[in-house]
């Protein structure tokens, strides 16, 4: 691994003494985009770390939380912060915006997901191109679009818990929450393949629900989500900071299809489904005046500079 290019993980996860002043408005900035973009169908918060410099040691403060637990924290904490205020206070407005103006609104999040791309390609630069990396890249963008085309499953029945479908829930909340971190993989979409979206979001939502009659069994599949979410998120942290450390190059090609296939998703799931069914480009983007479009064209353009940029 070149010292020029890279830092290993393991080090950027450590240098949060660093994140102080303009560092640290610099990583709300962009935990506020991530957060934001996290509003977006097929948006993925993996692929907006990438693209935004903060991956690797967001990757690397999670793997380390445990070893390094203060600097970790101290990493963590100024993109924790971007993240949450973006969900409180931009839900809404990216809501509306997305029917309202949703070619776009789209187009700038696209532009933003490339804008990363001329980064990956020089990742991979310094190592000439081998046919195992061209698969590994094919193997990755396939993933990514196949999880479109799988479908919904039926909803899962989680109405009277116990201990079998305690550590189902617990599994289903690892793979969902790992799949957050992955670039290009959308956690939620997985969740409604296999049928367990609506039930465990659904208990989510009815805990603070006043006239609420299954409180306690809600309670247990939001603890079990919780239990999965934290381990996924770990495990998946560690997995990919050795891939990064052992298998550089490898990994970027990898990557690479992830963040091809999320543009690509992004425009496929807002452009060409309506209500989760497919549907034409024209009906989905119905009564859209021409001025839209141009800003859209605009958008992108500024979302690719902006990300690259960062």
């Amino acid at each position: 691994m070149s010292e020029k290019t890279t830092a290993p993980v393991e080090e950027a996860a450590v240098k949060a003494p660093k994140n102080k002043g303009l560092d640290w408005l610099l990583d709300i900035v962009k935990g506020f985009i991530v957060g934001t973009a996290n509003v977006i169908p097929g948006v993925s918060g993996g692929t907006l770390m990438l693209v935004l410099g903060i991956y690797e040691k967001v990757i690397g403060s999670i793997s380390n939380i445990f070893k390094q637990f203060k600097k970790s924290v101290l990493t963590l904490l100024p993109v924790l912060v971007g993240v949450g205020v973006a969900i409180l206070s931009m839900s809404k407005v990216i809501t509306y915006c997305l029917d309202a103006y949703t070619f776009a609104t789209i187009m700038l999040f696209v532009g933003a997901v490339l804008g990363g791309m001329p980064m990956l390609i020089a990742r991979v630069k310094k190592d000439p191109v081998k046919p195992l990396y061209v698969v590994i890249c094919l193997i990755t963008f396939a993933i990514v679009i196949g999880m479109l085309f799988l479908g919904q499953g039926g909803n899962a029945n989680l109405s009277h818990m116990g201990p079998i479908k305690f550590l189902t829930v617990i599994f289903m909340g690892a793979i969902g929450s790992a799949t957050m971190i992955i670039p290009g993989v959308s956690g939620s979409a997985l969740l409604m393949t296999f049928g367990y979206y609506t039930p465990i979001y659904g208990a989510i939502g009815h805990l603070t629900a006043s006239d609420s009659t299954t409180r306690g069994n809600d309670a247990l599949i939001a603890l079990a989500f919780l239990i999965g979410t934290a381990v996924g998120i770990w495990a998946v942290a560690k997995l990919i900071e050795m891939l990064l450390k052992k298998y550089e190059i490898q990994s970027y090609w990898g990557i690479i299809g992830f963040v091809l296939a999320s543009a690509i998703i992004i425009v496929l799931q807002n452009f060409f489904m309506l209500d989760g069914a497919w549907a034409s480009a024209a009906t989905v983007l119905a009564g859209t005046p021409v001025w839209e479009y141009i800003l859209g064209v605009a958008l992108a353009a500024l979302g690719f500079y902006g990300s690259y940029k960062m």
